[in-house]
């Protein structure tokens, strides 16, 4: 892998636009196409002090903002139609305000799902964690809710040289990338499609078509800079491929100590989605980047094995019934999802130093999970699919490693199916194995399937 495309990995990971930050707007505006200032006038009830530093930017500010906005417009081929907002905060707010917007919606569904699945203590304090990472590598944000540009306050120290040519040329990567997001905003539907619903793996598949748009876009903007086309860059980017271990990109405390679940769903975007984009982008330049906005992929499958969103092949659709010995057990169905191969690859890798299973996920071809609650008591009842025998016996394989060694737990294989169950009392077993196994018949036999409803948190 080439040293310069380490470095601009090594810096993307230190920004961030999240769902869950969703702040106030302010009133200063860059305005993409004006000399002239623009602000705006409104009144709003006033609310509580927040704790950190918040201000306007400066005319120096919008100033050197505006010249970076030029160079995303050039770069992504895009042009601004509107101002939008920006505000300079230090990282006591920014911190303060993911804390205060991340929706306890999120939440939940993290504790019901990742929590029955071992990948998270359910019993922790979750809105922290997950601002306290959040808070500690987010240095820069774009808010398509708000339409709203966030920056930190050393990092705009550093774009205006107050703190040294290498903080400079970092702050110029960070908020090309962020600036990218508001073009997409404005010019490719982001803020529509910002709060669809949808399943765990389209939404991690989607987030990589954003976050690897951006990070295409300031990669492109970093080589021109040296005279080099983007195109000379885009096969080595396609080549790093699985050769790319997650963990050695990700820097910081609380980062390092969050549950692997968070650590890769927060890179992947960037890093995975920097080469599904180069492929893309490959294919047509960012014409054709722009029609995956439009009609994105919808699975990580087709993220990670780019020739598959070529060929348009889309996972297996399916439900996992109601399971009538389940009920009569006293089993309430409370939260459904479709996790994809990335968050199948850090299931299966719980034994891994690195936290993912890349290995044994491949070859995915649809997944159903099911969260059952008794009183105080969950489990779970997971079907998956794979491509071939084959990789199901590899899944299995890597699903029997992981699973918790007492009667309650159950991993099954029948063709290209696997069963995974966990904390459902034996006595149960046999109604859970009856109703896979008749699904893994009308999936031999190529039966139709039962399309899957949506998420249910």
């Amino acid at each position: 892998m080439n040293r310069w495309v380490l470095g601009l990995v090594t810096v993307l990971c230190l920004s961030g636009c999240h769902r869950q930050a969703k702040p106030e707007p302010q009133s200063e505006l860059i305005v993409p196409h004006a000399s002239e200032e623009t602000s705006t006038a409104g009144s709003s009830e006033p609310s509580p002090p927040k704790p950190g530093l918040r201000r306007p930017a400066t005319s120096q500010e919008r100033a050197a903002i505006e010249k970076l906005a030029r160079a995303a417009e050039s770069v992504r081929q895009l042009r601004f139609l509107h101002p939008i907002t920006i505000e300079i905060e230090d990282g006591i707010a920014i911190a303060s305000s993911l804390h205060d917007q991340i929706e306890d919606e999120e939440i939940e569904r993290a504790r019901l799902l990742y929590g029955a699945l071992g990948l998270i203590d359910p019993d922790a304090d979750l809105r922290a964690l997950f601002s306290g990472v959040l808070g500690e590598q987010v240095i820069g944000y774009y808010d398509p809710k708000e339409t709203r540009l966030v920056i930190r306050d050393d990092v705009m120290d550093g774009l205006l040289g107050t703190r040294g040519p290498k903080e400079s040329d970092e702050a110029r990567l960070v908020l090309v990338h962020e600036l990218v997001h508001a073009l997409q905003d404005q010019r490719l539907g982001l803020g529509d499609s910002y709060d669809q619903k949808r399943t765990a793996d389209a939404d991690n598949a989607f987030r990589a078509v954003i976050e690897g748009d951006a990070t295409l876009a300031m990669l492109a903007n970093a080589l021109r800079s040296q005279g080099i086309p983007l195109s000379a860059a885009t096969r080595g980017i396609q080549q790093m491929g699985s050769y790319i271990d997650v963990e050695a990109f990700i820097r910081g405390e609380k980062l390092d100590e969050a549950p692997a679940i968070l650590r890769v769903t927060l890179v992947a975007p960037y890093l995975r989605g920097l080469q599904f984009i180069a492929t893309v982008y490959s294919t047509g330049g960012w014409p054709s980047v722009n029609r995956a906005h439009r009609r994105p992929p919808t699975t990580t499958e087709q993220v990670l094995h780019p020739e598959k969103f070529a060929n348009a092949e889309r996972g297996e659709l399916f439900e996992v019934s109601d399971i009538r010995g389940v009920e009569q057990a006293g089993y309430r169905r409370i939260a459904e999802d479709t996790l994809g191969e990335l968050e199948l690859s850090v299931y299966l890798g719980q034994s891994s130093p690195t936290g993912t299973n890349e290995a044994a996920a491949a070859g995915w071809g649809g997944d159903q999970l099911v969260v059952y609650r008794r009183a105080d008591a969950t489990a779970v009842v997971w079907w998956t699919t794979w491509d071939s025998e084959a990789d199901a016996v590899e899944a299995y394989r890597a699903a029997q490693r992981v699973a918790p060694k007492k009667p309650s737990s159950l991993v099954e294989r029948r063709g290209r199916a696997v069963l995974i169950v966990r904390d459902l009392p034996p006595r149960v077993h046999r109604a859970v194995r009856k109703a896979f196994g008749s699904f893994a018949r009308k999936l031999k036999e190529g039966r139709p399937l039962q399309v899957t409803r949506n998420p249910v948190y």
